[in-house]
């Protein structure tokens, strides 16, 4: 009865074990793999930026003489906003995604120095911030960790920037280019399923709101849930 009672142990810690192994082996072939979408969304933000300053002049008699009228600067606030994408996986490590952003900046220009000792005031609108994005997506399996549920990820792309001044009156528009790195943390085992997504990276705008030529490059953060099948 003894053997027989160890030989009954033996034999099914071996086989618990042996499940263990192959549900982890299992997440692990169980990641995004060719042919399947994945459908994400969530929060952003971006960085502000300073827009510069200039001085209004009045010409006098001679194009040479100028009169200083007042000096503005002029700032773009940060962009909060949301996200939305759609990916396809071309194979186990590379995938396209294509996807908008949506955010709410604030453009403020404040006048000083005021030639008729007028006090210093600030004007502000909230703009409508559009970038209609394209990327593609280096997955990162080899850095995979917690049994294949985290998965790195690269990914680089570029963009059209549409901005809509307050009412809607008038359209800028404009370039985006952006790289990132991110994280997909998939839950549950299944071949649909849930996850969390992080990413981080640099947003690089050229035209838009702010005409000049100059491309800027500004901080940028996503995070929200992704839907694999």
């Amino acid at each position: 009865m003894r053997r027989a009672a160890s030989g009954l142990v033996i034999f099914l810690a071996v086989v618990g074990g042996t499940s263990v192994a192959e549900a982890q082996v299992y997440l692990g072939r169980d990641a995004p793999r060719r042919g399947m979408f994945e459908v994400s969304g969530g929060g952003m933000f971006a960085s502000g930026f300073d827009m510069g300053s200039l001085t209004a002049e009045l010409t006098r008699s001679t194009p040479s003489e100028t009169f200083d009228l007042f000096e503005s600067e002029t700032k773009a606030s940060g962009f909060p906003g949301a996200f939305a994408r759609i990916g396809f996986y071309l194979s186990d490590g590379v995938s396209i995604e294509g996807g908008m952003r949506y955010a709410r900046p604030v453009l403020s220009v404040r006048l000083t120095d005021d030639a008729e000792s007028a006090p210093d005031a600030t004007a502000e609108e909230t703009l409508s911030h559009y970038v209609f994005e394209g990327s593609l997506v280096w997955h990162l399996r080899h850095l995979s960790f917690a049994s294949g549920r985290a998965i790195p990820y690269l990914a680089g792309g570029a963009g059209y920037l549409r901005e809509l001044h307050e009412g809607n009156q008038l359209v800028e528009t404009g370039q985006e280019f952006h790289a990132v790195g991110g994280l997909n943390y998939w839950l549950g085992s299944g071949a649909r399923r849930f996850g969390l997504r992080i990413e981080g990276g640099v947003s690089a705008r050229k035209k838009g709101f702010d005409n000049g030529d100059e491309v800027r490059a500004l901080p940028v953060v996503f995070g929200g849930l992704s839907y694999l099948f």
